[in-house]
C-alpha cells in the first residue's frame, strides 16, 4: 500500500512524500514574515484515502494552519485542486459598483458562522454535503487564465475602467496560500496588466507576505482588512478559526507603513467593548473604515443571516438582537465625526471607489 500513488491535479504523491511535502510547507513559514511566525503551529496532516477501488481516485485531507495559532485550527479540511476554467467573473448585487470579482480558491478555511456564502449557490454546488469551512479547492492555473483575460481587456482599452474585488466568496490569504501562492501569482499578473482598481479583502496576516507587490501597484491597490470587533471573546464565539484581533490590527499598521492604502471593514459589526475604545483602534490602524450590519450587509436584508447559526449564538451569549443597527450606527457616527467621508456605511462604502472607476451606480 505504501507504494501506491495518489494523483492530485498535476502532482504525484505517495503517502510518505505527501507528508514530507506538507511538513516542508509548514517549515517555509519561518521565512514569510514576522507576523506569520507568531504562535505555535500545528503539523500538517495528510490522509490519502481510496474511494473508488480499482480506479485509485484519491482525495487529500489537510490541515494547513501554519499561518494561524493552534487555538484557532479546525481538525481537518478537504483540500483538492480544481483547474481554473476562468478567472474574472462579472459582478452585480451588493458589489455591482465593481466590474469583476476574482476567487483564487473555492471555499474558505475560516468558516465564519455568519458568512453569507454558506447560504449561497456557490456553497450548495461545491460542498458535497460538507459544512462551510471544511473544504478548500485551490483553483490551479488561475494566474494564467487571469493573464489571458486581462490581456484581452488591455487590447480593448478597458483595463482603466476595470475594478476587481478579490475576493467575495473566499479569503485569498487563507492557509492554503502558504503552499499554493495563487494570490501572489495573481498579483504578479496585475503588475503586468494593472486594472483601474484592485481591492483585496482578507482577514489573514499572511497578506503581509505580499506587501511588496501590493505597494508596487500603488494607488490602484486597496487592502481591506476585516476587523468586526475589538473583543477576542466575541471572535472566539462567532469566528473561532480566524486570526486574533491584535494580529489583524498589526497587519493593517504594517500595510500602512509600506505605503499601501488600507481600509478596515467592520463587516458585520459584532458586539464590541465601547464606541470610543473600538473606534480609536480603527483610526490608529486604517486609512478608511467601513461599518456594516447583518441586515444591510448580507445581500438579503438579513434573511441569509437568519438561516445561519448567528441567531442562536447571540441568544445563548446574551447579546442584543443580531438584527439591531444601533451599535453599528453609533460606531459609524463616531467615526464620521472624526474622519468625515473616510468613514462609510455598508454597500456605499464598499463600492464608492469602484464606482469612480467603472461608472457603475449602486
Amino acid at each position: 500500500m505504501s507504494a501506491m500513488t495518489a494523483t492530485l491535479g498535476s502532482r504525484n504523491w505517495t503517502n510518505s512524500h505527501a507528508e514530507q511535502t506538507g511538513r516542508k510547507a509548514l517549515n517555509r513559514t519561518s521565512s514569510t514574515t514576522g507576523l506569520a511566525q507568531k504562535g505555535q503551529y500545528r503539523n500538517v496532516l495528510v490522509i490519502l484515502t481510496s474511494i473508488a477501488p480499482g480506479l485509485w481516485k484519491w482525495y487529500t485531507w489537510c490541515t494547513i494552519e501554519a499561518a494561524q495559532p493552534t487555538s484557532m485550527t479546525k481538525p481537518v479540511t478537504l483540500l483538492q485542486e480544481r483547474p481554473a476554467k476562468g478567472a474574472l467573473t462579472r459582478t452585480g448585487g451588493f458589489l455591482k459598483g465593481f466590474s469583476h470579482t476574482l476567487q483564487p480558491y473555492i471555499g474558505c478555511r475560516f468558516g465564519c458562522s455568519y458568512c453569507y456564502v454558506s447560504q449561497s449557490n456557490v456553497h450548495r454546488f461545491y460542498n458535497g454535503g460538507m459544512e462551510w469551512g471544511s473544504y478548500v479547492y485551490p483553483r490551479v492555473g488561475i494566474a494564467e487564465r487571469l493573464e489571458t483575460e486581462l490581456a484581452a481587456l488591455h487590447r480593448r482599452d478597458a483595463l482603466e475602467r476595470t475594478a476587481i474585488f478579490m475576493s467575495s466568496s473566499t479569503d485569498p490569504y487563507q492557509g492554503a496560500d502558504l503552499t499554493y501562492r495563487l494570490t501572489r501569482q495573481c498579483l504578479s499578473v496585475f503588475q503586468i496588466y494593472p486594472p483601474g482598481l484592485l481591492v483585496i479583502q482578507t482577514r489573514a496576516p499572511l497578506a503581509a507576505r505580499d506587501f511588496d507587490v501590493m505597494a508596487a501597484l500603488g494607488k490602484r491597490c486597496l487592502l481591506n482588512l476585516t476587523i468586526e470587533t475589538d473583543r477576542d471573546d466575541v471572535r472566539r464565539v462567532l469566528t473561532p478559526h480566524c486570526p486574533s484581533i491584535q494580529q489583524r490590527l498589526e497587519t493593517a499598521r504594517q500595510a500602512r507603513n509600506h505605503g499601501i492604502a488600507t481600509q478596515l471593514t467592520v463587516s458585520p459589526c459584532l458586539p464590541f467593548s465601547g464606541v470610543e475604545a473600538f473606534g480609536q483602534l480603527l483610526l490608529e490602524a486604517g486609512d478608511r473604515v467601513i461599518v456594516d450590519s447583518y441586515v444591510d450587509g448580507d445581500g438579503g436584508g438579513g434573511k441569509r443571516t437568519a438561516r445561519t447559526a448567528i441567531p442562536g449564538l447571540y441568544a445563548r451569549s446574551g447579546w442584543e438582537d443580531w438584527r439591531s443597527h444601533e451599535a453599528a450606527l453609533s460606531l459609524y457616527d463616531w467615526l464620521s465625526r472624526r474622519i468625515g467621508n473616510s468613514a462609510a456605511w455598508s454597500q456605499e462604502g464598499f463600492t464608492r471607489q469602484a464606482r469612480s472607476i467603472t461608472g457603475n451606480v449602486c
